[in-house]
């Protein structure tokens, strides 16, 4: 098969540190806890892949026995709260992106975390240092005169002094994938998202080792494990090659060959989203190569019926589970309906359309219809 590993992203700093758990933190189950952005507020859209990763944490942690916790809207307060929690944004790259600079609201949002007299920590990745992230910018038009508000110096004491932490406790089932993987989850799981990973890639590592680097936990800790990956290889990669129907069966029997190397008592594979109309709009971000993806509708189609099917006959072989996506999912023409993916655009599903709930913490409705057809 033709390398298209190329242009994954990897998280370097994610891999390089120990992963740490919220449980143990030493955080009072009764602690009231904000969850917020760093330079803006989390997306209050209920349609929001970004924000749907805050709701997930919330859900961990309300499962897990911290009941008051809060998403904070524009323009709240940290008064009150006895622990903040930072989210840097689910495509953050390492960098804060000042869309308007340091304005106002910059400069007053980190006038409360500097301010703030309780415990802060950070989701998934290291805090960057505010103060010395501004220091350059001082002299730009862009940069408000409330700066002066700002102790920059106390700013970076701050952030170094913040704790990041990747998951809320130890958990023996694991849901591991790219970006699209989280929709699948269910309490009493961790989850491990990689954006940008590929079947390919990952099997190329090595399944294990991939697991195992990224999620900072060893096959051996997991007992129940679920693996959604497949989506992106369809999207733009299969169809590059010159028999992606070939190709599309040795990658599903590699999938399962190393799987089946796994020792894990219970394995789920998710089944490949369907495959949207063309018109779908997506962000630049979920690009390659230029395009939002390569090969016909048709084309991709079949190469997502094939993948399934595939799925499906080797778990029955092996004895493993598979997940499907509803039905009700697909329109008249086959196609996944815009209805049930992220709005306005983007290649995932809307967080009302995930397996879990997660504000009101049950199955969602499509998915309870689902299993009872079943």
């Amino acid at each position: 098969m033709k390398n298209y590993l190329k242009g994954e992203r990897v998280d370097l700093e994610v891999l390089e540190r120990n992963k740490v758990y919220f449980e143990d933190l030493n955080i009072p189950k009764d602690a009231k806890i904000a969850f917020d952005g760093l330079e803006r507020v989390i997306p209050s859209r209920q349609h929001s892949h970004n924000a749907a990763w805050v709701h997930l944490y919330k859900n961990m942690l309300h499962n897990a026995g911290w009941k008051n916790t809060q998403i904070l809207k524009k323009d709240e307060l940290y008064e009150g709260f006895d622990v903040l929690i930072i989210f840097l944004g689910i495509a953050y790259s390492g960098n804060i992106n000042f869309f308007f600079g340091v304005d106002n609201n910059v400069c007053w949002r980190f006038k409360r975390i500097q301010d703030f007299s309780g415990k802060i920590l950070v989701m998934n990745h290291e805090m960057p240092l505010i103060g010395s992230t501004i220091k350059p910018r001082l002299s730009n038009k862009s940069t408000s005169s409330k700066v002066s508000d700002l102790n920059l110096n106390s700013l970076d004491l701050i952030c170094k002094q913040a704790v990041t932490f990747d998951y809320v406790k130890r958990e023996n089932s694991l849901v591991f994938g790219d970006s699209h993987s989280f929709s699948t989850y269910s309490p009493g799981k961790n989850v491990c998202r990689n954006d940008g990973l590929t079947l390919y890639g990952a099997l190329k590592r090595g399944l294990k080792e991939t697991i195992e680097q990224r999620s900072g936990k060893s096959i051996s800790e997991i007992k129940s494990l679920t693996l959604y990956m497949g989506n992106i290889d369809i999207r733009h990669h299969l169809c590059r090659l010159e028999d992606p129907i070939e190709e599309t069966q040795k990658l599903v029997k590699d999938y399962i060959d190393q799987a089946c190397k796994l020792d894990v008592k219970e394995l789920k594979l998710v089944h490949s989203l369907p495959i949207e109309n063309e018109s779908r709009k997506l962000p630049k971000s979920g690009y390659y190569k230029g395009t939002p993806f390569f090969g016909s509708w048709r084309e991709r189609r079949n190469l997502h019926v094939l993948f399934n099917s595939l799925l499906d006959r080797y778990a029955l072989i092996h004895g493993y589970e598979v997940f499907k996506w509803p039905e009700c999912f697909l329109n008249f023409d086959n196609e996944l309906d815009f209805e049930y993916m992220e709005r306005p655009k983007s290649v995932h599903l809307s967080p009302l359309s995930y397996y879990w709930d997660l504000n009101k913490n049950c199955v969602n409705k499509f998915h309870e219809r689902r299993n009872d057809e079943e």
